[in-house]
């Protein structure tokens, strides 16, 4: 019985140290990490960056090796500098022969970021839709959320918590003419009333098909999006930028990644390579002209330029995950890391990850040392020394202070 309380003890001393120990090395050893502004320029066709050099000063710098001043800097991103160039009477007049005005940089502009943690949470099956055609030019918060089941949707009131039948029959039947099959996959959308216009939602099927959806005074807007055969939605981010141009980014099941237009609902895919929403994060900074899509990733970064005008992919940098130095000393002491969060998701449970097998060396000498200090044999000591070696020093510890020396 003694025995078993030791092992156990030993055992669940090893999993607290195993929590502990990587966490702890993680923060004592933890350095700055900084990747400088990176835009794609429509004027030199280059990257460009803006970083700080060693006297403090801002510097910005193109892959071709050329440098520039702060003011040099805006002026080769005219779309996304454009209210300082304006303000200096420097704001180009066209640009690639395309005649641009202050307005146009305004409208086209666009910032999209998504991050696993934006993704990776539990779906509630409760949603908002917005009044899309407002008697005012506000938007007001909807008074009622919607679920979608197996028999039809259901409105439901927030302040009594009741159904309200009459539109949730309305909604139902003309989601069913539509050809929609309950219940639904996937429910997208930006409930918030805080934007120029609304978008509405775009909703998955039971059999996987596409539907677009709106509340336009009071009265449903439910129409079915073409996809191409054999098409599967992954990820749905509907968008409502001030050119009104797209009505969302998608990816598909297999990983690629794809903007639709709102006028026609045609997909256009844009070849950034392979996209996970949830273990990936991206930021689209765009324009009229181009796109900057930065894809990150454990560390390694990748960088696409894309032509706004045809989705095209006009030039790529990739930047792979560089260790640092206390990083690969981690993975001679540490076989494994135990952590319960992660910041890809709000989830708390066990998450064991970083098997190194260069820690089975370490793990080894451990051994060892611990048949050495506690003078056996290895005959008498070979569970012991076994466990040493594949959980390291994790296990090491405990057997050294809970066991007494011989």
């Amino acid at each position: 019985m003694i025995r078993f309380l030791k092992t156990g003890t030993a055992l669940l001393a090893a999993l607290l140290l195993a929590w502990l120990l990587p966490w702890l090395f993680s923060f004592v050893t933890a350095e700055p990490a900084w990747r400088p502004f990176t835009l794609y320029s429509c004027v030199v066709h280059s990257f460009a960056s803006l970083d700080h050099g060693d006297d403090g000063s801002v510097v910005g710098r193109d892959m071709r090796g050329n440098t520039y001043t702060e003011s040099q800097f805006d002026s080769i991103l005219p779309m996304f500098y454009y209210r300082q160039l304006a303000a200096e009477g420097r704001f180009p007049s066209q640009i690639e022969g395309v005649p641009v005005t202050v307005r146009d940089a305004e409208r086209s502009g666009f910032i999209f970021r998504t991050s696993p943690s934006d993704v990776n949470r539990p779906a509630v099956g409760i949603y908002q839709i917005l009044e899309s055609m407002p008697a005012r030019v506000d938007f007001d918060a909807p008074s009622d959320v919607f679920r979608i089941t197996e028999s039809g949707i259901e409105f439901v009131d927030m302040e009594t918590n009741t159904t309200d039948e009459a539109k949730s029959r309305l909604f139902t039947e003309v989601m069913r003419r539509k050809g929609f099959r309950f219940p639904a996959r996937m429910v997208a959308g930006n409930p918030t009333p805080k934007k120029e216009y609304d978008n509405g939602c775009l909703v998955v099927d039971a059999a996987g098909a596409l539907y677009h959806m709106k509340q336009m005074r009071g009265r449903p807007f439910f129409r079915a999006v073409p996809l191409p055969d054999g098409f599967s939605v992954g990820r749905i981010f509907v968008t409502e930028y001030p050119d009104r141009r797209h009505l969302a980014f998608l990816t598909d099941t297999a990983g690629h990644f794809y903007a639709m237009r709102a006028d026609d609902y045609s997909l256009h895919e844009v070849a950034v390579g392979s996209f996970d929403p949830t273990t990936e994060s991206m930021m689209i900074i765009g324009d009229m002209f181009y796109w900057t899509v930065n894809i990150e990733s454990g560390g390694a970064e990748r960088l696409v330029a894309v032509d706004a005008r045809d989705y095209s992919v006009v030039e790529v940098r990739e930047s792979p995950a560089e260790p640092s130095r206390w990083e690969r000393a981690a993975r001679f002491a540490f076989p494994f890391e135990l952590s319960f969060t992660s910041v890809d998701d709000a989830f708390v449970r066990p998450r064991v990850a970083a098997f190194s097998p260069s820690a089975l060396w370490a793990g080894a000498v451990l051994a060892a040392l611990y048949l050495l200090l506690r003078r056996r044999s290895l005959r008498g000591g070979v569970w012991r020394a076994a466990g040493i070696v594949l959980l390291g020093i994790y296990l090491f510890i405990p057997l050294l202070l809970l066991e007494p020396r011989r």
